[in-house]
This record gives structure tokens, sequence and C-alpha cells, in this order.
């Protein structure tokens, strides 16, 4: 018998559970039940929202050359600002030359 195991990603099941106490406390009386078109349309913001976050992680793994946005988002995170009229490759360069600074090249 194996000692790992993963983490299973949340059923429709879980969601439309997930939903039900969501709004619960908007459709007024406790115990009263939620209409399913708004379960249904709960559970898909909640599954959308899920899938926005990860693309999201995944994204920001290390993907700060694919934009000039993210070069300055990840400059900035490094606290190095682009100096005034330097080229992006060029500030590319001093990001990656602190990145190899701080051993996470």
């Amino acid at each position: 018998m194996s000692a790992n195991k993963t983490a299973s990603a949340p059923s429709l099941a879980d969601d439309l559970h997930q939903a039900d106490a969501l709004l619960a406390p908007l459709c007024g009386k406790p115990g009263r039940a939620v209409p399913l078109v708004l379960r249904l349309l709960a559970a898909i913001w909640l599954a959308v929202e899920r899938l926005r976050q990860t693309v999201q992680a995944s994204a920001e793994v290390d993907n700060w050359r694919s934009s000039a946005a993210a070069t300055v988002a990840k400059g900035r995170a490094l606290g190095i600002e682009a100096r005034v009229g330097e080229l992006m490759p060029d500030f590319r360069a001093r990001i990656d030359t602190e990145l190899q600074k701080r051993g996470q090249q």
C-alpha cells in the first residue's frame, strides 16, 4: 500500500456543495433551497476562478522575459528599476545579473 496520496481535483459535487454554502446566506431563511440555476452559476464561477488562479500561477513561474510589463514587474520585485532610455535587452541583462548574484538563476 502506498503512503503517497495525491490530492484529487475538486469535482462538480464539491463545487455545488461550496456554491450552496456561499449562496445560503443570500437566499433568505435557513434551510430554504437555493435555486438550481444559482447553484450551477456559482459552481461554474468557482471552477473558472480555480482555473484562472492555476493559469496565473503557472504563468508567473519564470515568464518574466515574455513581455516588457513582465520584465518591469520582475525588476521591481528585485528592487531594480529601468533606467531612463534603457533598452529592454539591457534591462533584462541587469535583471539576469542580479538573479545570478542572488543564486536564483
